[in-house]
């Protein structure tokens, strides 16, 4: 992914090789913080080499730094990355999902090059799996024991969603992917979360245009075949979450998993949802003009006319072949094909999903388990009805799973022949 954020000053590059020096806090680098979260670019600009000085005027870094806290926040912390005899490389991260901030100092701490880009970071447990047209970076997370134990895949919803759950979209990270993952480990259970194709550490060959649903059917598909070749897992059950839900069902029709796992995932087709909620939260003059946008777009007819402002991030050009492609399917339909045991999740405070998407899914698979959890919101989490409230939970790091929703998994992974 080509990012929107400008690429300031790359006065050098590093070694590849990791430094063994000492990772204490750079003063420096918690001035750069500092500052640029006050909004003080002069401040910022004193720590500038001379040289990047010269080519950047003040003007010119304030218009920068502007664009990257509009778009990802202020920064929340950072660590050493590496370097080499000549400088070091500090990463620095948003509040916002998504890219980082590298930050290059030379020996007399001064800012030498600063840029925004993936995280390149090489975490503990890090899993890469490589596909025709992607590559792919994800967490497995496994307990420390001596015999076979269940290991549950992570699907995760639409956007840029990386794998602990959290998007560029939103300001702050809810964390549930990962809080789950922890949660699970906590009982014998593993869990490979990914990041998706074009989010986090993950990329693709395809751009945004080129991208089509079945290309995410296919990076499940090789997470789960990867699984199934490790010899400490006794089962591979996957889990899907909203999109990740029909993801993870006709990945696990086309590589057969031993449970599937629905987490407030829809049970109506895409255009149905997309209708519902526009319908929910716009005029119905606005939604006149949208519903036949949607089914333009369904019957494989891409939008020729100039869209409004309010709907250009979910019907843009470049995003219109993948929606088709996803209206392809119907949930209760795929659902129906599966052979294997499942379990389908939902929260009574989903403000994105209603119960009734899971009543779908029901009819679809009549042998599967519903579980209703109440209040449970869209992001695992207990939410309040109201909209307003409810949507202001989804930055909060520190607000915990439901607390149903672990041991539901627990008890059905545990069930499993």
């Amino acid at each position: 992914m080509k990012y929107f954020l400008l690429t300031f000053i790359s006065a050098l590059s590093l070694s590849a090789v990791y430094s063994q020096k000492n990772t204490a806090v750079n003063p420096y680098v918690v001035k750069f913080i500092n500052y640029y979260n006050s909004g003080k670019t002069d401040s910022i600009y004193t720590l500038l080499a001379d040289e990047v000085k010269s080519a950047m005027p003040v003007s010119t870094l304030n218009v920068a730094l502007l664009q990257v806290k509009g778009a990802l926040g202020n920064l929340i912390k950072s660590e050493y990355f590496k370097g080499d005899n000549n400088a070091d490389s500090y990463i620095t991260t948003f509040e916002r999902s998504g890219p980082v901030l590298y930050l290059n100092y030379n020996k007399a701490n001064k800012l030498i090059g600063f840029y925004v880009n993936a995280d390149q970071r090489e975490l503990p447990g890090t899993v890469t799996v490589k596909t025709a047209s992607s590559l792919l970076k994800g967490t497995l997370s496994v307990p420390d024991m001596a015999t076979k134990i269940p290991v549950i895949l992570l699907i995760a919803g639409s956007g840029p969603t990386d794998r602990d759950g959290n998007s560029l979209l939103l300001k702050g990270k809810p964390n549930y992917f990962l809080e789950i993952s922890n949660a699970l480990k906590l009982k014998n259970i593993a869990v490979l979360r990914y990041d998706k194709r074009l989010v986090g550490q993950s990329t693709s060959t395809k751009t945004e245009a080129g991208i089509l649903f079945d290309d995410m059917v296919d990076d499940a598909i090789a997470f789960i075949k990867l699984l199934k070749t490790d010899a400490r897992f006794s089962k591979v059950i996957v889990a899907g979450h909203s999109e990740g839900s029909l993801v993870g069902i006709i990945a696990c029709e086309r590589e057969k998993a031993d449970a599937f796992i629905s987490l407030s995932g829809a049970g109506l087709p895409i255009d149905a949802i997309l209708k519902t909620q526009i319908k929910e939260n716009y005029s119905p003059a606005n939604y006149a003009k949208v519903a036949l946008m949607i089914d333009s777009i369904k019957a494989g007819k891409l939008l020729k006319q100039k869209i409004d402002p309010d709907f250009e991030g979910l019907f843009r050009t470049s995003v219109q072949p993948y929606l088709h492609s996803w209206m392809m399917y119907d949930p209760k339909q795929e659902i129906s094909k599966l052979t294997i045991p499942v379990l389908i999740i939902q929260g009574t405070n989903d403000i994105q999903v209603g119960v009734i998407n899971e009543q779908q899914l029901k009819k679809g698979k009549p042998d599967s388990q519903l579980k209703i959890i109440e209040g449970m919101s869209h992001i695992l989490k207990e939410a309040p009805v109201n909209k307003e409230q409810n949507a202001a939970t989804y930055t909060m790091s520190d607000l915990p799973l439901h607390p149903k929703l672990i041991s539901t998994l627990t008890e059905f992974v545990n069930s499993l022949k």
